[in-house]
């Protein structure tokens, strides 16, 4: 069986799927915050499974409370796949009483207000599908940890730790989920898998100070996790040269030109000063390095090869230096999928390009 698995981008979201990943061997993971996302990342699931040659699959939802629109579309896009050849269950583990009119209509929500969505996942996968004691031992108190923090009970196990936590995972912007999705969950769970050692000793008990050493290094394991070295190198540094490797990795699917010039677009990263000219060095078959932000505003850098004070006069009305200028593309609309946001930029270089002959 293949599990497809949404949740929540905070503690708890990312918790339930630490749980999961923890219990499954073949699991994909997509993360949505509500609203317009969460229609986005379930046709995502859907169109990934009508694409598997496989059979079997379990779309797990959690820590995301859907409304009856959400709940029916995807239960009568399941019912037709399921006429086919597929075999899809569905599973919703949710603790938000909003969800309460689609609990009480659809059979595979789950809802329970009492605990936490992560300690919800844990009990329920735990029971149906087996976790063995060496992983149950850390991941129970671990799940509690988390269940103190996001229903906030003060005297609840290692709430001051769950609160650093809590904090940890929300403040962790060094990744957009627009251009490095799996990565950026790659490094919260890495992140959630330190905090443990933190949290619980060798007998997966509480640590004395645990909160306190957590908050104290937090910095420090994320320079680690990164691949960085925590006494010669800065975290600008480090974070850099990891998004130049993850950029570079996929290059081909980034490539943009205008003119006779190849660029490459991300969308939503910002501050690209130190990125680009990084970029740039490494990737010399490319002429510029061009960011756009959700609102429509565009970054563009270069390293001597063309002038991109012009670019930007020509396309965006904006301006700049040679090599580092900026504009506004207006009309842009804000899309939470990367290869949208390319789709607008490319037409729109086009139409210049056309309108200018």
């Amino acid at each position: 069986m293949q599990v497809h698995h949404l949740s929540h981008i905070d503690l708890d979201g990312y918790g339930a799927q630490l749980v999961a990943k923890e219990i499954f061997d073949d699991i994909r993971f997509y993360n949505a915050n509500y609203g317009k996302e969460v229609e986005v990342r379930l046709q995502n699931i859907l169109d990934n499974i009508k694409k598997d040659s496989g059979s079997n699959f379990l779309i797990l939802i959690t820590d995301l409370n859907l409304n009856l629109n959400e709940a029916k579309f995807l239960q009568d896009e399941v019912n037709i796949l399921n006429m086919s050849n597929k075999n899809i269950k569905l599973k919703l583990l949710d603790h938000h009483i909003s969800g309460k009119d689609c609990a009480s209509n659809f059979e595979w929500y789950h809802l329970d207000s009492s605990i936490c969505a992560s300690k919800i996942t844990f009990n329920i996968l735990k029971r149906e599908y087996g976790l063995d004691d060496k992983k149950s031992s850390w991941l129970e108190p671990f799940v509690e940890m988390i269940n103190s923090a996001d229903t906030w009970r003060e005297d609840g196990f290692a709430f001051d730790f769950g609160k650093v936590a809590l904090g940890m995972i929300a403040q962790s912007r060094e990744f957009t989920r627009f251009m490095f999705d799996d990565y950026d969950r790659v490094f919260k769970f890495n992140m959630l898998y330190e905090a443990k050692k933190y949290l619980l000793d060798s007998n997966n008990k509480l640590c004395i100070n645990s909160s306190v050493n957590l908050d104290n290094n937090i910095f420090l394991f994320k320079k680690t996790i990164l691949g960085g070295d925590i006494y010669s190198q800065t975290m600008e540094e480090i974070l850099s040269i990891k998004q130049v490797e993850l950029l570079s990795k996929n290059k081909e699917q980034y490539i943009i030109f205008y003119k006779d010039k190849r660029g490459i677009l991300t969308y939503g990263i910002g501050g690209i000063s130190i990125l680009a000219n990084l970029f740039l060095k490494e990737n010399s078959e490319f002429d510029f390095f061009m960011d756009i932000g959700v609102r429509g505003n565009v970054s563009i850098r270069a390293s001597g090869n063309c002038d991109v004070s012009m670019m930007s006069k020509e396309l965006f009305g904006g301006g700049g230096h040679k090599n580092a200028s900026g504009g506004k593309f207006d009309g842009f609309k804000e899309t939470f999928l990367y290869d949208e946001a390319k789709e607008q930029v490319v037409n729109f270089i086009s139409s210049k390009e056309e309108l200018n002959g």
